[in-house]
């Protein structure tokens, strides 16, 4: 997984004589998540990770996120039963 940012436009309120100031910044990095059942609901558990590199006018380093959410299970009659091939 990973990402790319590029600012487009200039930062506001600095002083003329500092320039845009426009920043950029890649970052790539694992992500793994896990559902599990939670009485009628489903929880979902979240962790990803990135290691941002090629940083212009911003700070470099890691950026980890954890999430959690509970929601509720999807009907049984909306899954179609996986279907059989038939070769002869």
């Amino acid at each position: 997984m990973g990402y790319g940012y590029q600012q487009i436009t200039d930062d506001f309120g600095q002083h003329p004589i500092l320039g845009g100031f426009r920043s950029r910044v890649v970052g790539v990095g694992p992500q793994v998540g896990y559902l599990f059942p939670v009485e009628d609901m489903q929880g979902y558990l979240n962790l990803k990770a990135y290691g941002e590199f090629a940083a212009e006018n911003r700070p470099a380093g890691w950026n980890a996120w954890l999430t959690f959410s509970i929601s509720p299970m999807a009907p049984a009659g909306t899954v179609a039963p996986p279907r059989r091939m038939v070769t002869k």
